[in-house]
């Protein structure tokens, strides 16, 4: 009897932890592992054994590195600015500013920027600059700081408004205004000396911006870029130097106004220059010397292209061509100039072709174009409008030496004849009936698809003679 209780007893134990144990099953345990600093946790379970997706950890970005100017400094070196950092000059009246030793890099170029409203920069014109960059590479200088103000860096006074100096290189200057300098208003250009690292082949000054700017009342030239003698270089102590090349130059939608000499003036720019879309007004009306008094200025050892720019009341020619060979102007409007519309001389010259294509050459105190490049293989002259109120010559070869192509120019004496939709009000596209209108040579092989306006050229068997549609 006594056996089959405990019998019985045991079978009531085993079904006891039979039923506790199918009842734990249905309990799910969650277990939270310790985790390092940026893991995320793995969550297990005793139903699922799913793992959440690893989110990558978010990289926090650097802020850029800010540095304000304050009125009182007179210097500011940059050898310890990281590249991409801005630099603030506070809105308000101080003088004169050298900036040095800034080394941005093509991903992340220094800025220097007008912040709160516009700079005023005053000095004497007896001072050496109103502002100054030494040794400095890829960095801005911008007056861009408040969108309501076009030049939101205003300099008067000195001998040079802005000077881009000592190796400075791979830099952007816009919207700033420049006036009432003793000679340049911007210069860029490293000076050969006897050292050897200002000189040709050990540095090059590239990549360079100078745009939307306004520069007026100078003594000398508006914009001075580049040294003026490449070919020959200058005479020193320690023998002859020569000055550094330049590439890479855009020269753009920039403002010179009654400057003494040439509004623009480019040198030693041996690839990569462009200068276009800029309008000079009476340069040259203080010349240092003789032939100096033009509008812009292609000097030695410069190539490239120059377009779309307009050169009113130059005393002397409105563009003058020096040089290397490789130049072409086009759709460039050059009205009164006292010389020559343009003048073209081959002192330095290895390139093999100056080109004059769909130019306005509007009552020249000269020739519409004269051509004293003997040396050079070809001039070609195609589509060019010449209008000779004076006793010059449409184009004029200084001697059978010059080699020339010449092909559908327009040239007469008659300004109305040409039916500019408002020549006086400055409006110089054509009016349907023009007999310029589709009388010109294809063009497209130069690379000349847009006139002076940006508008596209048309026709596709000739398209118009001069600048504009």
């Amino acid at each position: 009897m006594k056996k089959t209780t405990y019998i019985m007893r045991g079978i009531a134990l085993l079904m006891m932890v039979s039923s506790f144990t199918m009842c734990a099953k249905k309990i799910d345990v969650t277990t939270t592992p310790t985790t390092k600093p940026g893991e995320v946790a793995v969550v297990d379970t005793a139903k699922e054994t799913t793992s959440t997706p690893s989110t990558p950890p978010t990289t926090p970005t650097t802020p850029t590195a800010t540095y304000t100017i304050k009125p009182t400094d007179w210097q500011f070196d940059g050898a310890k600015v990281p590249a991409g950092a801005v630099i603030y000059i506070p809105a308000g009246t101080r003088s004169s500013l050298l900036i040095k030793n800034l080394k941005g890099n093509p991903e992340a170029p220094i800025t220097i920027v007008n912040q709160g409203g516009q700079v005023h920069i005053d000095v004497a014109s007896t001072a050496s600059y109103a502002f100054k960059t030494t040794n400095c590479q890829f960095f801005k200088v911008l007056g861009n700081g408040v969108s309501s103000v076009k030049y939101g860096i205003n300099l008067s006074g000195g001998n040079i408004g802005v000077t881009f100096d000592d190796l400075s290189t791979d830099f952007e200057v816009a919207n700033i205004e420049v006036r009432n300098c003793a000679f340049a208003g911007i210069m860029a250009k490293t000076d050969p000396s006897c050292d050897a690292a200002t000189q040709r082949g050990h540095f090059t000054m590239a990549n360079v911006k100078v745009h939307d700017n306004y520069v007026h009342k100078t003594g000398g030239e508006g914009y001075y870029i580049g040294n003026s003698f490449y070919k020959d270089g200058v005479s020193l102590s320690c023998g002859r130097v020569m000055p550094h090349d330049v590439l890479n130059l855009k020269v753009y939608n920039n403002v010179a106004d009654s400057t003494g000499c040439e509004g623009i003036q480019v040198g030693a720019a041996i690839s990569g220059a462009e200068v276009y879309n800029n309008t000079v007004t009476n340069p040259g009306l203080s010349p240092f010397a003789s032939g100096q008094n033009n509008g812009i200025q292609l000097g030695e050892g410069t190539g490239g292209k120059c377009y779309n720019n307009l050169i009113k009341n130059a005393p002397g020619n409105g563009i003058i061509l020096l040089g290397l060979g490789d130049n072409l102007l086009y759709n460039n409007i050059i009205i009164s100039a006292g010389g020559h519309g343009i003048f073209a001389d081959s002192r330095y010259t290895p390139g093999p072709n100056f080109q004059f294509i769909n130019n306005t050459i509007i009552s020249p105190g000269q020739d519409g174009i004269k051509l004293n490049s003997e040396t050079i293989p070809m001039n070609t002259a195609i589509n060019n409008l010449i209008i000779i109120t004076g006793s010059g010559t449409a184009i004029n070869r200084m001697s059978r030496n010059v080699k020339l192509t010449s092909l559908n120019n327009y040239t007469g004496r008659d300004i109305s004849a040409v039916k500019f939709v408002d020549f006086a009000g400055g409006d110089y596209r054509l009016q349907p009936g023009s007999p310029l209108l589709g009388a010109g040579a294809l063009v497209l092989t130069y690379g000349i698809t847009l006139d002076f306006y940006g508008k596209q050229r048309s026709g596709s068997t000739a398209v118009t003679i001069g600048a504009t549609e």
